[in-house]
């Protein structure tokens, strides 16, 4: 089980470029009605639902089953302002029928399936087209492969209130799904099916100067050290999710050791400096130099922080070998740095890796392993045979508390149209919102969305208009998505600039298609019909000299530090500098450099 801490997380979306998809009409209203069979099933058998559709020469017959497996029985949830409401009714996982080692997860919100299909051919993703346009088409959601995903860049959508609670626990959920996914196939040398479930969340949506972790200054070796100071010890893992930018720093974690000198199971214990802490713990943050990852990179951040929890280094080091790349396959999951690749070893983990972690599961998973429980009504996530989720709140006007009879808990109410349990459009007077009112912020590349007044689900936000100025003026909007460079918008492509100057190497240059020898700076008299010789600094975070590097705030190019932030927090906060045989007790720097 995992205890998170969730740090003022903002709302964000991303979707990639897309170089090639094609169309879905399935009938929305007869999906809708299949959904809400499965919601109000009375026995688990009845549960499910059914999708067939035809895309990419095939057909696919999706079984699917209500799954919000992510949480503990007895999960918790608490923020300042006490109990939140989570809405996860509308979640689904299941398979392909007649494929074998098929699986697909995702969501079904008015009508619509949005999710991942994974196939002996690759992944494909669906989405609802009207994200990307509000053109009218004879389609309504749009399907694409794995391999047609473009560069892209994370949206920010700076708003934090109860739909962005509603929106963190939603974000947990497909977190751990995408986790455990890895985990679940993984033979760490006969320990099979290891899983993480979140037992408790703690959420801070205000400011609180009287917190430790409140200063935006404190570095996130401090920030660890200081959340480490907490009594963990009845979770296997602690982990603090926040959106502070940490200059290529996405995630730190102690490594797991035997006994209690760090990660899982590692219960509180004094130091020998005198301070006691809990070394089961790690972080990870959702933001990079101003801009929010993708999904994607955070799962694998998160997983690539549990697998050091568990026991693994880093797979380049005089532990593991070079093992950053094999075959073509991609750079495994413990590779010390992120990129922005899809490839098959991303997910996986190294021979040596496996290696590590079996060690440490053999030594330790008997001290706080448990067995995987069931979701139950009153841990205040919407799941399978339930209306709505309070908790333990008996005097909510919309829903029966956990505290009623089987039967009649987790049900609305009579007469009561909505919970805001089931989603930010529904009133806490039980009744849809009005179509006026606002539910998601206006964006960069995307409009705001209001409610429909039909239903307690925000809409998806409509795009703005291709070719949209975004990112302090470095990038354009495609589909609704800040999801190019300014170069596009003239026909060019982004190309690396030729300067010798580490500040010359965050510049924006161009090139025409195909033809590296124009690249050349938006600076250049061979450039100035477009740029007009104004110069263009590429954004904190934006590879350089050749993916190398990357670039500061102050927009110099910095080549990639192996140690980072580690070797001082190991020194600083544990004297480990004394110790050589625990020198490599604490691991992981991941720096986006690609």
């Amino acid at each position: 089980h995992i205890v998170m801490r969730v740090c003022g997380l903002a709302q964000f979306g991303v979707s990639p470029y897309l170089k090639h998809y094609e169309g879905l009409s399935y009938d929305r209203d007869d999906l809708h009605r299949k959904h809400m069979r499965a919601r109000r099933a009375t026995h688990t058998r009845e549960n499910t639902l059914q999708l067939d559709f035809t895309a990419f020469h095939r057909t696919f017959r999706l079984r699917l089953r209500r799954n919000a497996a992510a949480f503990s029985q007895n999960f918790t949830v608490m923020s300042e302002d006490g109990f939140t409401n989570a809405d996860l009714s509308h979640i689904y996982s299941g398979t392909l029928e007649g494929e074998n080692g098929s699986a697909c997860h995702g969501s079904v919100l008015q009508g619509q399936f949005e999710g991942t299909i994974h196939t002996d051919n690759g992944t494909y993703h669906i989405e609802p087209l009207h994200r990307y346009t509000s053109s009218q088409t004879d389609y309504h959601s749009i399907i694409y492969h794995e391999d047609d995903m473009g560069k892209h860049l994370p949206v920010k959508r700076p708003i934090f209130d109860q739909r962005c609670v509603l929106s963190v626990f939603s974000k947990v959920a497909s977190y751990m799904r995408a986790v455990n996914d890895i985990y679940d196939n993984v033979d760490f040398e006969g320990i099979k099916l290891v899983n993480f479930k979140v037992k408790s969340i703690s959420m801070t949506t205000e400011e609180d100067k009287n917190d430790p972790l409140y200063p935006l200054f404190i570095g996130p070796e401090k920030l660890l050290s200081l959340y480490s100071e907490n009594n963990w010890g009845n979770f296997c893992l602690s982990y603090l999710l926040t959106n502070r930018d940490y200059s290529g720093v996405l995630g730190l974690a102690w490594e797991g050791k035997a006994g209690n000198w760090g990660g899982i199971c590692s219960q509180y214990t004094t130091l020998r400096d005198g301070r006691t802490s809990t070394l089961n713990t790690g972080l990870v943050t959702i933001q990079n130099y101003g801009q929010y990852l993708p999904p994607r990179q955070i799962q694998l951040t998160l997983a690539h922080e549990l697998g050091h929890s568990l026991g693994s280094p880093h797979d380049e080091n005089s532990n593991c070998g070079d093992l950053g790349s094999s075959g073509g396959k991609g750079r495994y999951l413990m590779f010390p740095h992120a990129t922005n690749e899809v490839r098959e070893n991303n997910e996986k983990f190294s021979p040596c890796s496996i290696k590590h972690i079996s060690k440490i599961l053999k030594l330790k998973k008997d001290n706080c392993f448990v067995v995987s429980d069931q979701p139950i009504c009153g841990n205040q996530i919407v799941e399978e045979d339930e209306d709505c989720d309070v908790g333990p709140n008996d005097t909510d006007l919309c829903c029966y508390s956990a505290k009623e009879p089987v039967g009649v808990q987790c049900r609305l109410k009579p007469d009561i149209v909505c919970s805001p349990s089931q989603g930010p459009c529904c009133s806490q007077d039980c009744v849809f919102k009005p179509a006026s009112q606002i539910c998601d912020e206006e964006t960069d590349c995307q409009r705001e969305s209001m409610c429909s007044g039909l239903s307690p689900f925000c809409p998806e936000p409509s795009a703005k208009e291709n070719l949209t100025v975004c990112s302090q003026g470095t990038r354009v909007c495609l589909n609704g998505i800040c999801a190019e460079s300014l170069c596009v918008k003239h026909d060019l492509e982004q190309c690396d600039c030729p300067g010798v100057s580490m500040k010359e190497k965050c510049h924006m240059c161009c090139q025409q298609p195909d033809k590296p020898e124009t690249c050349a700076s938006t600076t250049s008299s061979m450039l100035s019909h477009y740029f007009q010789g104004k110069a263009l600094a590429l954004v904190g975070g934006a590879p350089c000299s050749g993916k190398r590097g990357y670039c500061d705030k102050f927009h110099v190019c910095r080549l990639l530090d192996a140690d980072g932030p580690i070797a001082r927090l190991k020194n600083s906060f544990l004297h480990l500098d004394q110790f050589d045989d625990i020198a490599e007790w604490m691991k992981v720097k991941i720096s986006l450099c690609e």
